[in-house]
């Protein structure tokens, strides 16, 4: 799959250090992000070391436009989501010798919607997002009641992982 990285300016972009033999980016189009990037790149790094993958996982937060375009072009719903995945099969190297993981994109503004109705914070609801968009990165799904009850435990077992 080719990358599906926008062409929009981007808002910020923030690169964390080699951990081990992971690479976290993570870039916003939109408005400034109220929330620690480091803590949301730190979230997958912490997830792709339990897992033991190994490669480099780019975060991209993002407004409802886009999601709502992403969504229509790779799965066919003409709306806006909270967050989508797209893994990459080939090999491709940004950095020298990591593996190309794939992309996370997240709507802010579907985030911000979702952490009022949920009840929680902004930070708390991107970590869920980032922590549900990693797992599919990694070939985790839930289309049947089996594989969401396992996404379901993932996930919570890496939110509240410290």
């Amino acid at each position: 799959m080719k990358s599906t990285r926008a062409t929009t300016k981007r808002g910020g972009i923030r690169s964390a250090p080699k951990f081990g033999n992971i690479a976290v980016t993570l870039t916003h189009l939109k408005q400034a992000v109220p929330v620690a990037k480091s803590r949301i790149i730190q979230q997958v790094q912490k997830i792709l070391q339990a897992e033991k993958r190994k490669g480099q996982v780019e975060i991209i937060l993002a407004g409802d436009a886009l999601l709502k375009r992403l969504n229509k072009e790779f799965a066919g719903k003409n709306k806006t989501t909270d967050v989508l995945s797209f893994s990459f099969e080939e090999n491709i190297t940004p950095q020298k010798g990591l593996h190309y993981i794939g992309e996370i994109y997240i709507s802010l503004e579907q985030a911000k919607r979702q952490a009022k109705e949920y009840a929680v914070t902004l930070r708390e609801e991107l970590l869920r997002l980032v922590t549900h968009g990693t797992l599919h990165l990694l070939g985790y799904v839930h289309h049947k009641k089996d594989e969401a009850k396992l996404m379901r435990k993932k996930e919570e077992e890496y939110l509240n992982a410290r």
